[in-house]
């Protein structure tokens, strides 16, 4: 049922896009008017409306109930209606090319998906904008989704209740797709770190204390195994070990008020991360992932840390090779995983709104429970069964995890954090380092 609130709503004239290429050059120079100060005052006009509440996929069905599917076409004939599908992930192809077939089979509505390139991908939307021919919806990772909004290329997403988003997705995606007290997007699926482990060789373990423990004990009769490895290089890996003492742009990824990474707790975290050098012979150039995928073809592997990306190839490691959470350090020294969400954005300058809505709606919640039979890769809908093995162990890591940070400087903090990260591992002193690492963001953050 379809529970109505009576409230009075700013409705928005459609935007002028002329204006675009100001936009684009802000966009490709790395500014934002909206963060400058420097846009147009929309007009607005006060209607009074009715907010519904959707609690189920029939309720936002109705968005379109009583909207044609046909549309005039350029000799003044009829045409069935046509949206755009933009995404930047050659993985997902088979999942958007199979719901678009059957939205269209259902709705009498085409979607056509077009895949780009991630290089400049928020540019190319906002210059196709620009030429009257940018996508309807569009796929962006909840990293990129403020950057989107402020440039005004995607639309909030005002249809997902605070109650639907309970029901229906854990905690974490909403504040991922969270920027100031609204939501953009509408969340599909996640990318995190996970452990990998050989079931012939050991068991999963529940601190990284049982790692360096086997380490200690393990004897290579065949002198091929490394015990341990992760990519120190990559900041995304190595943030894990931060800890929850970290406090990294707050709850939501965007406060810049609120950051943290020199206290007592980081340190004693940061210290135990220098001691793992000890147990594990890895150097900073050598420890790579495309060295660990290499291990795990060799089956030389023991431990390691992976993404979920991981996944779809598990079947090439052969069958010793299982997926878990990544545990704690120890007992009192907490790991704070990252994860990344990718969702459906509706573009702004959509002339079909409901639509364009609903197959993003789609695509999140309707379809998702096909996602992993198709690409591996793990829906972020709770209230849809995560079967498989390694299926089930991403969501749990990504439940516990929390969003990649959404700031508009956080380039600044993973170039600062892997050159911290490197310079602990190689040895300089931890307490030093993180200060010199809170002290560039706190001048960046000015």
């Amino acid at each position: 049922m379809i529970y109505k609130k009576h409230i009075i709503r700013a409705k928005r004239r459609k935007k002028n896009k002329r204006m675009r290429p100001v936009l684009g050059i802000l966009l490709s120079a790395g500014y934002l008017m909206a963060v400058t100060g420097c846009t147009q005052e929309k007009a607005v006009e006060v209607t009074e409306e009715e907010e519904i509440v959707y609690n189920n996929y029939a309720d936002f069905e109705t968005l379109v109930a009583d909207l044609p599917n046909m549309e005039t076409d350029e000799n003044g004939g009829s045409k069935e209606i046509e949206l755009t599908f933009w995404y930047s992930d050659a993985r997902q192809a088979p999942y958007y090319e199979a719901a678009a077939a059957e939205f269209h089979e259902r709705y009498g509505v085409k979607i056509f998906c077009d895949y780009q390139d991630p290089v400049d991908y928020l540019d190319a939307i906002n210059e196709a904008d620009i030429a009257y021919d940018g996508p309807d919806v569009f796929i962006v990772s909840n990293d990129q989704m403020k950057k989107a909004y402020l440039a005004g290329l995607s639309a909030k997403n005002t249809l997902y209740s605070d109650a639907f988003w309970s029901a229906n997705y854990p905690e974490v995606a909403k504040k991922a797709l969270m920027t100031d007290t609204f939501t953009t997007g509408y969340p599909i699926y996640m990318d995190t770190c996970l452990m990998i482990y050989d079931t012939a060789l050991t068991s999963k373990p529940e601190h990284f204390s049982d790692i360096t423990d086997f380490a200690v004990g393990f004897e290579d009769e065949t002198n091929t195994k490394t015990v341990f490895r992760f990519d120190i290089s990559d900041p995304y890996c190595d943030y894990m070990y931060l800890g929850d003492g970290a406090i990294v742009f707050g709850e939501y990824g965007e406060d810049t008020n609120a950051f943290d990474v020199s206290n007592e707790a980081v340190v004693r975290n940061m210290t135990y991360y220098q001691s793992l050098r000890d147990y594990f012979s890895l150097e900073v150039e050598t420890s790579t992932y495309e060295e660990i995928k290499q291990e795990l073809k060799e089956g030389t592997l023991v431990y390691g840390i992976v993404k979920t990306d991981i996944i779809p190839e598990m079947s090439e490691y052969g069958s010793t090779y299982a997926l878990c959470p990544i545990p704690e350090l120890s007992d009192g020294l907490s790991i704070q995983n990252l994860s990344t969400t990718y969702g459906a954005c509706v573009s702004s300058y959509t002339e079909h709104e409901e639509y364009a809505n609903l197959f993003a709606i789609y695509l999140s919640y309707e379809f998702a429970d096909h996602l992993y039979g198709l690409t591996r890769s793990v829906a972020v809908r709770s209230s849809i069964p995560h079967m498989e093995t390694d299926e089930e162990s991403a969501y749990e890591e990504y439940k516990s995890s929390v969003p990649v940070p959404k700031a508009l400087e956080n380039g600044d903090f993973w170039i600062y954090t892997e050159i911290c990260f490197k310079n602990i591992w190689n040895g300089n002193d931890v307490a030093t380092e993180l200060a010199n690492l809170q002290h560039q963001m706190e001048i960046r953050l000015q």
